[in-house]
């Protein structure tokens, strides 16, 4: 558009929403250049990583630039490595393109909220995947409308040969888009895999959607990730996913749990956010201090809804719970949630972060009891997130500070005693009394006995291989193993392993064993130069773990008890 100033900046994102860290993406820019109407070069000054400072505005007519993917290393990368699903990929030789639009494309300051149109020429074998508006001119351009950047940068897009199945689910039409290397899994497959979850989660928020479209983009690798992590990244409308490539019967679960959580994203923070959100500012962001709320009760509804709706079990949902419990405790727990979550990209709380998925989830939970508590099983979360998301929506933002007085207006003055005391102070979470008005006993500090693999931790490594990432904490076992720094795990107890069937094997690990046993493993180590199979052994012990939680249904509930229990778990 017309710039008025004779100076303009033109910026990349630093920052995006649902990252909670620093991307720069600026840096993946090069050989930027700005052009008059006739094609004149026009003065430009890098003022920044992330801000261009184009002089003499007026008369700018074109911008042009480079772009760096960010799923592959190259000279000037550096060690702050963009999480995948956050990132961008550009693989014209497979003819897939992995775009997250904040990753490509920039604003001039002043200009972020002026409608976009982006056109893209692509091959004409490959196909684009987005929730974005779409227009197909011919089979090689597209045109792609957005009525702000925030609208653009919250759509992406993923060209690849064409594999996309649909389904109308209550008011939307649901997509999923899938890159499969080698063909080991396809779009029907995964559309029937989440069906029941996607038609459960559409009953629990009452039948009706608040989009008319939704896309699941999911790129698998056939090789390891520049980060060593898979996962995927929310957006108001989709959700993009970064998987290791295997069958269903090996990611099923896995992208079942992701998209449960991630789909409910469609609630907060598309229809439910701070004016931090609302008008986010990708150079210099202030965070909002509701992480809990964003990210917490997002991942409490993607658990609770499976037990709603008979996904799993009453008992499997209340495990889920005591890992949540179990993890959480690693963390400070002297801490305000809201300071945390205002004060996330600084050092002191970066590495707190993950607990919003834990400690984030609890909240929810005690946040849904105390509603449940004092309606008398009539009020509960999902009524709460519906009456705000009422009130808001997508283009009207809350106040930070103004949001538990509203909660409390809403509900009851106990729920808003609650929020200042355990998510605005820094009180440990009432989680024995919460847990008994559902009729539900929770211990604390229960000691087992298991057998140990060595307290190794790991990452992805090669080949969707699991790496060790130090042997700096080896226990006993770990130190007769002789494990050794980026040994990468190929198999346990005769049986190979991979991401796709990690998780089945380490809790199977002690089927059979008894003590004094001999557990043999094949790791793959690096020797000069060359990887190696190498061939460790050593005898199996058990090792106690304290400070566990153990949540079982009590058996002679009241009927109070019965009551609230009933509400919370049925549908």
């Amino acid at each position: 558009p017309q710039v008025a100033k004779e100076e303009v900046e033109f910026q990349m994102a630093k920052i995006v929403p649902g990252t909670y860290s620093i991307s720069d993406f600026g840096r993946f820019i090069n050989d930027f250049q700005a052009f008059d109407a006739e094609g004149n070069n026009m003065e430009v000054e890098r003022i920044s990583t992330n801000r261009w400072l184009i002089k003499h505005a007026k008369v700018l007519n074109k911008i042009t630039y480079l772009v760096h993917d960010t799923f592959d290393d190259f000279e000037g990368y550096g060690e702050n490595i963009v999480f995948e699903p956050g990132g961008t990929n550009i693989e014209a030789e497979r003819n897939v393109f992995v775009i997250n639009p904040f990753g490509f494309i920039g604003y001039l300051d002043g200009l972020k909220f002026k409608a976009y149109e982006l056109s893209v020429l692509h091959r004409p074998q490959i196909n684009a995947a987005s929730a974005l508006e779409k227009t197909v001119l011919n089979d090689t351009i597209d045109l792609f409308k957005a009525r702000d950047f925030n609208f653009l940068a919250d759509g992406p897009i993923m060209y690849c040969k064409p594999d996309i199945s649909t389904k109308k689910l209550a008011n939307a039409e649901v997509m999923v888009s899938v890159f499969s290397p080698n063909g080991l899994l396809s779009s029907k497959t995964v559309l029937n895999h989440i069906s029941d979850l996607m038609e459960a989660q559409s009953q629990y928020l009452g039948g009706k959607l608040p989009v008319d479209r939704y896309a699941y983009l999911i790129y698998l690798m056939d090789g390891s990730s520049l980060s060593g992590s898979m996962g995927a990244l929310e957006h108001s409308y989709s959700s993009l996913y970064i998987l290791p490539e295997a069958g269903i019967a090996q990611l099923g679960e896995t992208i079942r749990d992701v998209a449960a959580h991630e789909f409910f994203h469609i609630v907060t923070p598309l229809n439910i956010h701070s004016r931090e959100i609302g008008n986010f500012n990708y150079i210099n962001p202030r965070m909002s201090k509701h992480l809990w709320l964003y990210e917490g009760c997002t991942e409490y509804a993607a658990m609770h809804v499976q037990a709603k709706y008979g996904l799993y079990t009453d008992e499997d949902f209340l495990d889920g719970i005591a890992e949540k419990i179990e993890v959480s405790n690693q963390f400070p727990k002297d801490v305000s949630f809201t300071e945390m979550s205002r004060r996330i990209l600084e050092d002191d709380f970066q590495d707190m972060y993950v607990n919003v998925y834990y400690k984030g989830a609890l909240i929810g939970m005690c946040l849904d009891l105390y509603l449940l508590k004092y309606s008398v099983g009539k009020y509960d979360l999902q009524d709460l997130m519906n009456n705000l998301s009422e009130k808001y929506g997508p283009t009207v933002s809350f106040e930070d500070d103004g949001l538990f007085d509203e909660i409390e207006q809403l509900t009851f003055p106990e729920v808003g005693n609650f929020l200042r005391t355990y998510v605005e102070g820094n009180k440990e979470l009432p989680l024995q009394q919460c847990l008994s008005w559902a009729g539900v006993d929770y211990q604390t500090n229960i000691t087992i006995e298991e057998f140990t693999l060595g307290n190794i931790p790991l990452s992805l490594g090669d080949e969707q291989r699991l790496k060790i990432t130090d042997v700096d904490n080896l226990n006993e076992f770990g130190k007769a193993m002789g494990y050794q720094k980026d040994d990468q795990i190929f198999s346990i107890r005769g049986k190979e392993v991979d991401i796709t069937n990690a998780q089945e094997i380490f809790e199977n690990y002690g089927e059979g064993l008894e003590v004094g046993d001999m557990i043999k493993m094949t790791v793959l180590r690096k020797k000069n130069n060359k990887i190696k199979k190498v061939k460790l052994k050593a005898k199996a012990i058990k090792i106690e773990k304290t400070g566990l939680d153990k949540i079982e249904f009590n058996e002679n509930p009241t009927d109070e008890q019965i009551t609230i229990r009933n509400a919370w778990l049925n549908p």
